[in-house]
């Protein structure tokens, strides 16, 4: 399911932002998720009036960098 940006402002250039800006601009929460199974991607979820993005477990660096990107790009239409 994709759904517009929620209010606030949403770069352009969103690509090239870093991920902690775009994590504030759309207003998002961060979950680590209880799931360990290896092919685990990451989930958007709605609940309680917000969007959480369920990332994978010990997930650190560019690979935290490009699931939270992933996830953004699936759930919001820029």
């Amino acid at each position: 399911m994709s759904v517009a940006i929620p209010d606030g402002y949403w770069p352009d250039d969103w690509t090239g932002r870093p991920v902690d800006e775009l994590i504030a601009a759309a207003g998002v929460g961060l979950v680590e998720s209880s799931i360990t199974d290896p092919t685990f991607m990451g989930a958007a979820v709605f609940a309680v009036g917000r969007w959480w993005l369920h990332l994978p477990p010990a997930l650190s660096g560019r690979d935290r960098d490009v699931v939270v990107r992933e996830l953004l790009a699936r759930t919001f239409q820029t």
